[in-house]
């Protein structure tokens, strides 16, 4: 009869590695999804397709990041450029991208999720005449999502 023994050895420094790398790939994706949510809202507001009347439309187009459903951050747009005396009140801002936030389906809690709203009620409605005011934002962030999870993934020497 042969016997055969196998020692394996290293599990232990390979799972720290993993977990190293882990970490590593979380701390860059939490920097630059942040820096994302940023450039998409001036991505929406730069690429707007329709007459600015009060400038609330795009100056309250505001985001939120979560990781595994817990808020990493939140930013309200501010209005202060409004015209004709008008601004928005940020508290309804706030509240109505909670409201969203809020919503079922709209945060996983796996992962990351990130949410850009322009909460001003008649959005929806410059949308549907046809006018630009998130529709090609929803683009921009699945182009910059796939770059940025490559080079998040290259910078810690994974690709």
């Amino acid at each position: 009869m042969v016997k055969a023994e196998f020692k394996i050895t290293g599990i232990q420094q390979l799972k720290e590695r993993l977990l190293e790398k882990k970490m590593q790939l979380e701390q860059q994706l939490d920097m630059r999804l942040l820096e994302l949510c940023e450039r998409a809202v001036t991505h929406a507001k730069e690429n707007k397709g329709y007459k600015d009347h009060t400038a609330n439309l795009k100056n309250t187009i505001s985001f939120a990041l979560f990781k595994d459903g817990e808020l990493v951050r939140q930013h309200i747009g501010n209005n202060s450029e409004a015209k004709n005396g008008e601004a928005a009140n940020p508290a309804d801002v706030n509240e109505r991208l909670n409201e969203y936030c809020d919503s079922e389906g709209v945060v996983s809690q796996k992962g990351y999720s990130l949410v850009i709203v322009a909460p001003m009620e008649y959005a929806q409605y410059v949308e549907q005449k046809g006018y630009n005011v998130l529709h090609l934002t929803k683009y921009f962030l699945r182009d910059e999502l796939k770059k940025e999870l490559s080079e998040a993934l290259k910078s810690i020497g994974i690709k």
